[in-house]
This record gives structure tokens, sequence and C-alpha cells, in this order.
């Protein structure tokens, strides 16, 4: 029929960095979809910045195929911001829940997420480009308070969908939104020096479970070991934190 979609593709425009731009490229990667990076050089984007709708990025561009042949269809979709991005690609590909309560609690856990997420980015992100007395006195608050809070949280969450389950998630019997957001933010967390002693696998347990379950994942396993994610590794230590003393991406690569 000319209305039923047939084949899509997607091409994410963003830095090649991590970022705001490693959720959803986990999520292109793990449903097995037809996707590619276009990249968007640092050297250019003072100009380039004009010619998207919001001066930033990233920027999904999305072509839905409709029908066969002389009834053959193409619709394409361009679409910003970061939170937008993910959420689209996840009730595409079904990683919202398949009820509405989960829907709810996978929401609920990603808000979790989304709020040590600002922390990092708003605050201590920042403060390491700030002297070492502001740079330490932030990043203690964070290990010690934030971070602490957000594990027990998270490791709270997970012993509850484990007794109730059985598997590794945060939410339900498969993997949702708020899983890959939450282990790719432990990527950038553990390449923190300091933070191997508030973060391991003693300490947090479901969550190493949970992030071996999403690095291993068929697609992203493969892409986590690309030459393209590796340079966002290193490229993410020297725009992202180039001041954060000792961070290094390489302790995020437990289960290569």
């Amino acid at each position: 029929m000319a209305n039923e979609m047939t084949q899509s593709t997607y091409e994410l425009h963003y830095f090649p960095i991590h970022a705001l731009g490693a959720t959803s490229r986990a999520i292109l990667s793990i449903a097995g979809a037809d996707w590619k990076d276009r990249i968007q050089p640092f050297e250019t984007w003072k100009t380039d910045k004009a010619l998207t709708p919001f001066g930033s990025l990233p920027i999904l561009t999305v072509h839905d195929i409709y029908g066969n042949g002389e009834n053959e269809k193409t619709t394409t979709k361009r679409i910003p911001e970061a939170d937008v991005i993910e959420r689209f690609l996840s009730k595409r590909f079904g990683l919202l829940g398949s009820t509405a309560d989960e829907e709810l609690e996978i929401c609920i856990a990603l808000s979790q997420t989304i709020t040590i997420h600002n922390v990092w980015v708003f605050r201590v992100v920042p403060a390491s480009a700030m002297g070492s007395e502001v740079r330490e006195k932030v990043l203690k608050s964070f290990l010690e308070v934030t971070l602490q809070n957000w594990i027990l949280n998270c490791e709270k969450q997970l012993r509850v969908n484990t007794n109730i389950n059985k598997g590794p998630y945060l939410v339900g019997e498969k993997i949702s939104l708020a899983d890959i957001k939450t282990t790719v933010l432990m990527d950038m967390f553990l390449g923190v020096p300091e933070v191997e002693t508030y973060l391991n696998e003693q300490v947090a347990p479901g969550l190493w479970r949970l992030k071996e379950a999403i690095d291993t994942a068929p697609g992203y396993k493969e892409y986590r070991r690309s030459d393209a994610f590796l340079e966002q590794d290193e490229m993410t230590t020297k725009k992202v934190v180039p001041q954060l003393e000792g961070f290094d991406l390489s302790r995020s690569h437990l289960f290569a």
C-alpha cells in the first residue's frame, strides 16, 4: 500500500564529540537503523550555525519512504534539539515501554539522569576551567553528594526491577531510553579518575550490569569499537573538559 512506510534513513548532524550526540548515536546503533554521522567541523561552526533552526546542534534528518515503485513517496523531517531527537527515536524504536505505565516509569528514571547530567554540564564542566581551588571544591561536592545520591537511587530502582522482571534494566524487560541515557552518562563520569572510589562494581553492581547490557548490545558494541567513536573519545577530552586533570575516557570501555 502507498501509505505504508517501507524504509527510513537517518543523518545525525553534530560535532565529533560525545556530549549531546552520544545518546542519539547509541539509540540509532542499538536499533540497527540505517544511519550516518554528518560531522560538523569546529572551524566552520561560526558561519554554519546560522543555517540551523536555533543556532545549535544536534539536528536529525529523517527520510521516510512510503510505498514502492511508481507509488513510492519520500518525506523528510529535520528535527533539532537533543532531547526531542532522543524521544522521537525512542518512540519510533520502542524504547519508551510497551504501555503507558511503563513509559511513565521510564520517564521518571530518565528524569533522575537528566538532573545529574545538568549538574555535570552546568557546574562541574565549567568549574574545570577555573582555578584549582574552585575546581576541587565543586568536584568534591559532586562526588560526595550529587553522584552518591544518584547511584543510590539508580541501585534501588534496579533492585526493584530485577526482583520483578529478572533483567538488568531500570524498567521492564527490555532496553529503554532511560537505560541508554544512564550508561552514556556513566561514560563521562568514569573518565574522571576520582570517580572510581564512588562508582565501581562493588558499590554499584546494578549499574555495572546495566552498562554491560547496553555496551554489549548488538550494533552499539561494534560502534563503540569504531574509529569514529574512539575519535569522539579523544575530541571530547580535548574540547569539552581540557582542564579536567587525568580525564580519560578509555576507563569507560569496561566491556570492550
